[in-house]
C-alpha cells in the first residue's frame, strides 16, 4: 500500500470513516478466540490484516500532524458516530 495515498485517505474525515470501517470488518484490536481451531486462524489472518494497516497509520509522517494524531482523530470521530447510531 502506498503511504502516500493512505496519509491523503486519513487527512479526511471521510476517509478516517472509511478506514475505521475496515478495520472494524478486520477485527482489529480483538482478543480471544472460540475454541474452533478453523474460525480462530481465519480471524488470526483477518486481524494481522488490521494490525499492518493500524502499524502503516502509525507510520504516517504527514505535515503538521503524525499517524498518531490521525489514528486518534479516527478512533474518536468512530466512537462519536457509534454512538450516535445508539441513540
Amino acid at each position: 500500500m502506498d503511504a502516500d495515498n493512505l496519509a491523503w485517505q486519513m487527512s479526511t474525515a471521510k476517509g478516517r470513516q472509511f478506514v475505521a470501517e475496515i478495520l472494524d470488518l478486520c477485527g482489529a484490536g480483538a482478543l480471544g478466540g472460540t475454541g474452533n481451531y478453523a474460525q480462530d486462524f481465519y480471524s488470526l489472518g483477518r486481524r494481522s490484516v488490521g494490525e499492518d494497516l493500524l502499524r502503516m497509520i502509525r507510520s504516517i509522517e504527514a505535515v503538521g500532524t503524525d499517524g498518531l494524531a490521525l489514528e486518534y482523530a479516527m478512533l474518536r470521530e468512530h466512537k462519536s458516530r457509534q454512538e450516535e447510531e445508539e441513540e
